[in-house]
């Protein structure tokens, strides 16, 4: 086990969708597609020889478990299930044009605040930090040192991020955040340092 310590956040593969994908799926659970699944082994094989993660951590959520398990399939998986997706109420499973049109008011709004605007029985992105930040600073606290793996979902990933550096929750969309993107992370004198944003593995990207 390596001395330091070293955060490894990484968004879960593909997954199947419905609509050509135009579908809102914050916390419906699909599962991933034969591409994500493709893409979570091909990463898994990858990363073999190059890191060996001591612990490993993911949303309760099946495409963040079957990810997790593709990618380090050597390690048990801690579930946690406060990292899951934000809960995107009335919208789960509708598509892209029906939200818009059917909730026009509350679309604006969260589209200019995502941080203070929940869809209709759902989650704002201040309320998804006050979940998925604890969860996180829990699993940093526990392990003393070593590669941990936590494997969660877009705005839960980001909101982490968010609180680590000091950004915007509502500036989300201006960072890319790609299926099996990967950001590393170790902490420093109290507070986090990044060593790689959306690291994508399969692009054979130095480590």
């Amino acid at each position: 086990m390596a001395e330091k310590k070293r955060v490894y956040l990484m968004r879960h593969a593909k997954p199947e969708l419905p609509m050509n994908g135009r579908v809102y799926y914050g916390q419906t659970d699909y599962p991933l597609s034969a591409q994500g699944i493709a893409a979570a082994e091909e990463v898994g094989e990858y990363l073999k020889g190059k890191i060996t993660f001591d612990y490993l951590y993911a949303s309760d959520m099946i495409r963040a478990q079957q990810t997790a398990r593709l990618v380090a399939p050597y390690l048990p998986i801690t579930t946690v299930p406060a990292l899951r997706e934000v809960n995107l109420g009335e919208w789960e499973g509708r598509g892209y044009d029906e939200v818009r049109e059917q909730f026009r008011e509350i679309y604006e709004a969260r589209g200019v605040k995502f941080a203070e605007v929940a869809p209709p029985g759902g989650e704002t992105f201040g309320e998804l930090q006050r979940r998925t930040v604890p969860a996180f600073e829990e699993i940093l606290s526990a392990r003393r040192s070593g590669a941990i793996l936590i494997v969660a979902h877009g705005a839960a990933i980001w909101s982490i991020m968010a609180r680590c550096f000091g950004l915007d929750l509502n500036d989300m969309f201006f960072f890319s955040q790609d299926y099996c993107g990967i950001h590393v992370l170790e902490p420093a004198n109290g507070r986090m340092r990044i060593y790689q944003y959306n690291w994508l593995p399969l692009l054979k990207a130095a480590v």
